[in-house]
């Protein structure tokens, strides 16, 4: 006859089983946070995890289990294990929950890399002090972080001599521009006798001068090239040279719009959670503006959708005018070279940022 404290312990054992198994997962709450929405490339901010046990039941452990792509890098601290492995990283959290209790942690974490950092739910796993029972359940939680491309500094851009970029802070955009005009009008004091309109002046019997408009008028779209070569079909070989190039499309666009350009974006590539699409932003001075073309660039997939001079083709095809396109692109194909001439010809402005190789950058 087995002793009456090894029956005990049995049946001590089992009570136990049958009331965590029926109430450990009773009232227990889980959330978190990161305490920005958006940072830069080699910024830090904080993830924060709420974990609450609302009922008389301890909980002596609790594993809670989540994955996220890599890129981003934890601090060491204790009761947090992250995994990480070459795409995602897996992290543990380990907590002890007393009856009525609430558990915040805060976790310093490292932006290293930029793009999209979406977790969508993580998994706790409980169970009773022996460990013969074990509960799980899943919390969503659609948690995203953007991480935006690095700003570069002015003279860090592989900009061509005497580019236009480099005259914005003498405010050029403000003066009359000789080469754009919008119709004609009556002659004033002071007007240029050089931009007297003749053929009007003939027909209205009155002297007649061009109407000027002004560089204000004139729209940047960036041209941003994914692709490495103009024999590339659609996997990119060169990747961190292209991440580069997303740099310099970022940084120009926060330089234009500071300094009053309208500014969009064009790039042959897609969105991260988005359909297989070239993405196109056309140009505007809002003030959400470059919260919108850096929130696109964090989102970015380097997955070519058509080559940039199909997309340029398109632009022509569509006859846009008065409008600057500056390409960022790790070549200059003869395809490509061709459809730039054909925008040149259409009266807009075309300049190129050569991405250096990611070892020379």
């Amino acid at each position: 006859m087995l002793p009456w404290s090894i029956v005990s312990a049995f049946l001590i054992a089992l009570l136990l089983s049958w009331v965590y198994n029926r109430w450990a997962l009773k009232g227990v709450r889980y959330t978190r946070y990161f305490t920005k929405r958006a940072v830069f490339e080699e910024e830090s901010l904080e993830m924060v995890e709420v974990i609450s046990n609302a009922k008389p039941l301890p909980l002596p452990w609790l594993r809670l289990e989540s994955s996220m792509a890599a890129g981003i890098a934890f601090g060491k601290q204790k009761n947090l294990d992250v995994y990480s492995g070459d795409i995602y990283q897996n992290h543990i959290s380990l907590f002890y929950l007393r009856p009525y209790r609430q558990i915040t942690r805060r976790h310093r974490v490292s932006c290293s890399r930029r793009g999209l950092y979406r977790l969508e739910s993580a998994t706790l796993t409980t169970g009773d002090p022996l460990g013969v029972t074990r509960m799980t359940q899943k919390f969503d939680l659609n948690l995203e972080l953007l991480v935006y491309p690095r700003i570069l500094e002015l003279g860090e851009l592989p900009l061509p001599n005497h580019s236009w970029l480099g005259s914005l802070p003498v405010r050029r955009w403000i003066v009359e521009d000789p080469f754009l005009t919008s119709g004609v009008r009556e002659y004033r004091a002071g007007d240029d006798l050089k931009s007297i309109n003749w053929k009007a002046t003939a027909r209205t019997g009155a002297l007649q001068v061009h109407q000027r408009d002004y560089t204000a008028d004139h729209r940047l779209m960036i041209c941003l090239n994914v692709e490495d070569s103009e024999t590339m079909w659609r996997n990119i070989t060169e990747p961190e040279r292209i991440e580069l190039g997303i740099r310099f499309a970022a940084s120009v666009a926060g330089y234009a719009l500071r300094h009053g350009i309208e500014t969009g974006l064009m790039c042959n590539a897609r969105l991260a959670d988005g359909p297989r699409e070239s993405i196109v932003i056309g140009p505007s001075g809002d003030a959400g503006q470059l919260e919108w073309l850096l929130d696109t660039l964090a989102r970015v997939v380097l997955d070519r959708t058509v080559s940039m001079s199909r997309l340029l083709e398109e632009t022509v095809e569509q006859g846009t005018r008065d409008t600057d396109f500056l390409i960022i692109s790790a070549h200059r194909g003869e395809k490509l070279h061709a459809q730039a001439d054909e925008l040149l010809r259409l009266g807009n402005g075309i300049e190129w940022m050569d991405i250096p190789e990611a070892a020379n950058a």
